[in-house]
């Protein structure tokens, strides 16, 4: 299915900046992974034997690939706005946005990884192409991956976003980092795993937990959470699904493999 345009245009806005096949692995060069926030990638670190830090960075060799790991904040802004840090320190031969996603799609449950075959932007139409050969994962499950504006809290909203964009899963950040990548003619893949499934909905108003980045604040998620008993159950099964993802994430990413809880 192809993503609608926006303001009467006649077709999707598609990338038109190419999209290099990336170089051969243990090429000279980092890949540079850009993650919204630590707890996405804490239990990825726990499993390095060695990390180190350069102001911000993390730097650390991942299935025989030297990577850079930015912490970006939530946001597509935000993760743009990292990437091209990424970019600007030294000679990324590649980026990858990894961490969480929710399903739109019935097929995926809690915990699945998810390679991208392209990222569409909610908000401009645009299609990014990834390079799923820049960093491989065998099993993972494959899909177009939305993009979107804000948090999509009911299933009603999912399976309807999931139909007219014809994606499998959404995150937020996505399209930053593939806008960063495209620009500077870098490959790009989007790695994410599951932390909630297109059947479950969320009670929390997330227009109310804005932060003065324009992304998220996560305190004020918890804070907005623990206005109602609903809310409080949300937040238990949200960390829940987060702690699943990420063992799930760093599993894959440390193996190449996928494992799925089912």
């Amino acid at each position: 299915m192809v993503p609608r345009p926006r303001d009467g245009a006649t077709g999707p806005v598609v990338n038109t900046l190419p999209v290099p096949e990336p170089g051969a692995r243990g090429a000279q060069g980092p890949i540079g992974l850009v993650a919204a926030l630590s707890w996405e990638v804490r239990q990825l670190l726990r499993r390095q034997s060695r990390v180190e830090r350069d102001g911000s960075l993390y730097l650390f060799s991942l299935r025989g690939e030297a990577v850079w790991l930015a912490l970006s904040g939530m946001g597509a802004d935000n993760s743009c706005r990292a990437a091209r840090e990424l970019l600007e320190r030294g000679k990324v031969r590649g980026l990858v946005t990894l961490g969480f996603a929710g399903a739109l799609a019935d097929s995926l449950a809690l915990g699945e990884v998810v390679i991208a075959d392209r990222v569409v932007d909610q908000q401009t139409g645009e299609q990014f192409s990834c390079s799923r050969d820049l960093f491989p994962l065998e099993g993972a499950r494959h899909g177009n991956l939305l993009s979107a504006a804000a948090v999509i809290t009911t299933a009603t909203e999912k399976r309807r976003l999931a139909r007219e964009w014809g994606v499998v899963a959404a995150d937020m950040e996505s399209a930053g980092v593939a806008r960063a990548a495209a620009q500077a003619g870098v490959p790009f893949c989007a790695i994410k795993a599951i932390t909630d499934t297109s059947e479950q909905s969320i009670s929390i108003d997330f227009t109310r937990c804005r932060s003065e980045h324009e992304g998220l604040s996560m305190r004020k998620i918890v804070r907005e959470g623990f206005r109602t008993p609903q809310g409080i159950r949300d937040l238990w099964m949200l960390a829940r699904g987060a702690h699943i993802a990420a063992r799930s994430l760093a599993a894959a990413l440390c193996s190449g493999e996928t494992r799925g809880t089912r």
